[in-house]
C-alpha cells in the first residue's frame, strides 16, 4: 500500500494518528538519514502495542502538546544503529 494511502486511512480513523505518523516519519528521516518505508510504518503502528514513541507522538498530537512532540522526536531509534 502506498504511504499516502496509508496516511489517508489513518486520517479517517483519527486525525491525530495521521499527524503523529507524519511527525514520526519526519523525525525518523532526520535522525536516521533515510525515509521510513510504508511497511516499516505499518509495523511501527501495529506490532504488539505499537512503537512507544509513535504511540506517544499520536497522543501528544491529540493533546496538542507541541513540546512533547519535539521531545519525542529525539527518542526515535534507528534500526541497526547503536543507541547514544
Amino acid at each position: 500500500m502506498p504511504l499516502a494511502d496509508y496516511l489517508g486511512l489513518l486520517r479517517q480513523i483519527a486525525p491525530a494518528a495521521e499527524t503523529g505518523a507524519r511527525d514520526y516519519l519526519a523525525a525518523f528521516a532526520r535522525r536516521c538519514g533515510r525515509a521510513l518505508t510504508p511497511a516499516e510504518l505499518r509495523r511501527a503502528m501495529a506490532d504488539g502495542d505499537g512503537d512507544p514513541v509513535l504511540m506517544a507522538l499520536i497522543r501528544a498530537n491529540h493533546l496538542g502538546d507541541t513540546a512533547g512532540r519535539e521531545q519525542l522526536a529525539g527518542q526515535i531509534r534507528c534500526p541497526g544503529k547503536v543507541a547514544r
